[in-house]
């Protein structure tokens, strides 16, 4: 049986039962899974794409593939983090670390998928803004390089935020009043990390992307 592979942030991760009803993108992407197909999500919270190296969370995702099986890289939240360990420029290390990941999948026969991050809700003036960087056109262009599939997905959650509107867009993060949820019983405001909502919303925008190539493992 073939597997799909996930490897990113928080934003994907499978989360806690102390953390509900934060939810990753990667738990709702079950659905858009064809028959035959096994996803295996090895997306952690906190982690950048040196974090992931040095943790050796790439190398046990590495050592699972096998021939035939896919991979999809998102990362870009926690590349700009100040910590040492965590941090990596756009054009440097973020995009050597790219190309050892896609270099090594390669060799197992494995196929890449590179996705930007997706937006935080973060608006001035009643208009959301883009709070990550170089680090999406740095992932496109060592797509385009490599000639790998890429979905662009923080530009399109941008303009998707834009359209919902700073208040209607608080539900799909963890951004809510107090006593709506057990475990916050003082309400949040998160605007990075997705309730069941916007994880299933950031999945079906994934799949949608997905669609468009002749991939084997999506559903049509």
């Amino acid at each position: 049986m073939n597997k799909l592979f996930l490897l990113g942030d928080s934003t994907c991760a499978v989360k806690e039962d102390s953390a509900r009803p934060e939810t990753g993108w990667g738990e709702m992407f079950y659905p858009y899974l064809k028959d035959g197909w096994t996803l295996v999500n090895h997306a952690q919270n906190g982690r950048s794409t040196e974090m992931i190296l040095l943790e050796g969370i790439f190398y046990d995702c590495f050592w699972e593939s096998s021939e035939g099986d896919y991979v999809i890289i998102q990362f870009g939240h926690n590349e700009n983090k100040p910590e040492e360990y965590r941090r990596t420029d756009p054009d440097g290390k973020f995009v050597f670390n790219l190309r050892y990941m896609i270099k090594n999948f390669r060799s197992r026969g494995v196929t890449v998928i590179l996705i930007s991050p997706i937006s935080r809700r973060y608006f001035v003036n009643g208009k959301p803004q883009n709070t990550h960087f170089g680090y999406p056109a740095a992932m496109k262009r060592v797509a385009e390089e490599e000639g790998l599939i890429f979905i662009e997905m923080t530009q399109r959650t941008l303009r998707a935020l834009d359209e919902m509107g700073e208040e209607e867009s608080k539900k799909m993060f963890m951004n809510f009043p107090a006593g709506m949820y057990e475990n916050y019983p003082e309400g949040k405001q998160d605007n990075t990390h997705l309730r069941p909502e916007g994880a299933a919303w950031v999945a079906s925008l994934i799949a949608d992307g997905l669609k468009k190539y002749d991939l084997p493992f999506i559903k049509y």
